[in-house]
């Protein structure tokens, strides 16, 4: 009998999972590095163009004796205590290294709090995207170019309590603010945050609509970005499951937030008590005698300032108007913190220091992704 047609041989051939499993592991290795690179290009960028306050210098963060309120930030100093001190590690390089630390996990905190509305890889690029717009409020050189290790470390707590308030988990999140509160007072946005997530506005609402981000009704082809072939799963840029966001009552709601809101204050409390003798006041609501928000409302009779502020907040404001309603209703009302933070700048903070403003970024930033992607999608608005 005739030899029956040999089987084909494939070169390289390591069983069915083998050509799959590799490229995979590869990807994941290769977008570890590029996250690295990122972060590390940006921490070496903020370093070299801004430089330290002359009330606060470095050493003094590091040392715990810097004034009120830089010197009761301690979360950075206390973790590169034992580089700085034990190992001599350069104040540059430890300052260098916990930023990096904190722009990777930015990233990865904005993606996580993401992920819920959009796909996996929706939420990858979106999370760099955020990187990708801090030039413009924190490298540009604006009047006051200043390096603070606990600026983008802020804003990674703002978006991983996001995350974490978004799923309900509580401990964690009640944790992840005492961390935050060590690390600056804006952590009291995390309270506010879950009431702007969770809070029933009305006695019994259902879950509204424009949080699902399946279009409710077909959309043009020209408009899809969805490929007409079934795409596997990996592939596919629709959500698995999109996120239900059960509104709660008020008396439901209270006692987690208030545990939370406990578990910054006692942070803040405590460190105020260890660092009770380091000069200066809390918060400084005076500049030069004059009260910070009268000097705040003299900077901005420049008509020429106005443009200045959407610079400063990454020029999201522009993106508001445009993109509301793709907003999912809950994280839409995370505008509604920015502002109240915003309103709060204006009696403590320099508006004219781009890097106050990094926490209300992330909070305008989070909706707007969202929006953004649905768009692209071609969703119909949700409102």
């Amino acid at each position: 009998m005739p030899a029956g047609p040999a089987a084909p041989h494939t070169l390289g051939d390591q069983g069915p999972t083998a050509p799959t499993t590799t490229p995979d592991r590869e990807h994941r290795s290769r977008a570890w590095l590029a996250l690295l690179l990122l972060a590390a290009g940006h921490a070496a960028l903020r370093l070299a163009m801004n430089h330290e306050f002359e009330g606060a210098p470095w050493d003094e963060l590091l040392d715990f004796s810097a004034a009120k309120p830089f010197g009761l930030r301690v979360l950075v100093p206390l973790l590169a205590w034992p580089l700085h001190s034990l190992l001599r590690v350069p104040t540059l390089w430890v300052f260098g290294l916990f930023e990096l630390l904190a722009t990777a996990a930015l990233v990865l905190a904005a993606a996580a709090a993401l992920r819920p509305f959009v796909a996996p890889r929706w939420a990858a690029a979106l999370g760099v995207l955020l990187v990708l717009l801090l030039p413009i409020a924190f490298l540009l050189q604006h009047r006051w170019p200043i390096f603070y290790p606990y600026d983008t470390p802020a804003m990674a707590f703002t978006a991983g309590g996001v995350a974490l308030l978004l799923h309900r988990r509580w401990r964690a999140a009640a944790c992840l603010g005492f961390l935050a509160a060590l690390n600056r007072e804006s952590a009291i946005l995390l309270p506010a945050c879950a009431l702007a997530l969770h809070l029933s506005l009305r006695t019994s609402q259902p879950v509204p609509a424009d949080l699902s981000l399946q279009p409710s009704q077909p959309v043009p082809p020209d408009l899809s970005l969805q490929p007409s072939q079934p795409v596997p799963p990996d592939l596919s840029l629709q959500p698995p499951q999109p996120l239900q966001l059960q509104p709660s009552p008020l008396r439901q709601l209270l006692p987690p937030v208030l545990a939370l809101l406990a578990a910054v204050l006692a942070a803040r409390g405590l460190v105020s008590l260890a660092l009770r003798d380091n000069p200066g006041a809390p918060m400084q609501l005076l500049v030069d005698g004059t009260p910070r928000l009268l000097a705040n409302l003299a900077w901005l009779e420049e008509p020429a300032h106005w443009l200045r502020l959407p610079a400063y907040l990454g020029y999201l404001p522009l993106a508001w108007p445009l993109l509301r309603a793709w907003m999912p209703a809950p994280l839409r009302r995370l505008g509604w913190v920015a502002a109240a933070y915003l309103g709060a700048l204006m009696f403590v903070a320099n508006i004219d220091e781009p890097r106050v403003y990094g926490e209300a970024i992330v909070l305008l930033f989070l909706p707007t992704a969202v929006a953004l992607a649905r768009w692209l999608r071609g969703d119909p608005p949700a409102v």
